[in-house]
């Protein structure tokens, strides 16, 4: 029993350095990409402040220069204004996904365009007449 006792008692006490070692691993692995995401962002935000500007005062100008056509304005308006404003952490890590622009095609129609892809129907499915296949 004492021996028992011992044993157990080592194997706690060697336990304990390697959590604290890892979890001081972390904090600087999380304070590394917190410090990359500060810099990356004194570059990406002005950047895509200026994009997201003109592309909505392009939008405008093209909507009031087509006759007040929404769906045109909308096009550019969309991409540029739409998007990530500031890179994370975990956008570093590659955890999640840096959309500079904005997504131009309805969320329904992507996730149909997935569930399609996901089933392989997508690439059974000949194109049509006048359209290229999408990839």
């Amino acid at each position: 029993m004492v021996v028992a006792a011992a044993l157990v008692a080592l194997l706690a006490a060697s336990a304990r350095p390697a959590c604290a070692e890892e979890e001081e691993n972390r904090f600087a692995t999380d304070f590394g990409y917190g410090i990359g995401a500060f810099f990356t962002n004194l570059i990406y935000m002005p950047t895509k402040f200026v994009y997201a500007t003109l592309g909505g005062m392009t939008g405008g100008l093209a909507y009031l220069l087509t006759g007040f056509k929404y769906d045109l304005a909308r096009q550019i308006w969309v991409p540029s204004t739409g998007g990530d404003y500031v890179v994370t952490p975990s956008m570093l890590k590659g955890e999640d996904p840096i959309y500079f622009s904005g997504e131009t095609v309805p969320k329904r129609e992507r996730s149909s365009a997935r569930d399609e892809e996901d089933l392989g129907t997508s690439e059974s499915k000949p194109a049509a007449a006048g359209k290229p296949a999408s990839y």
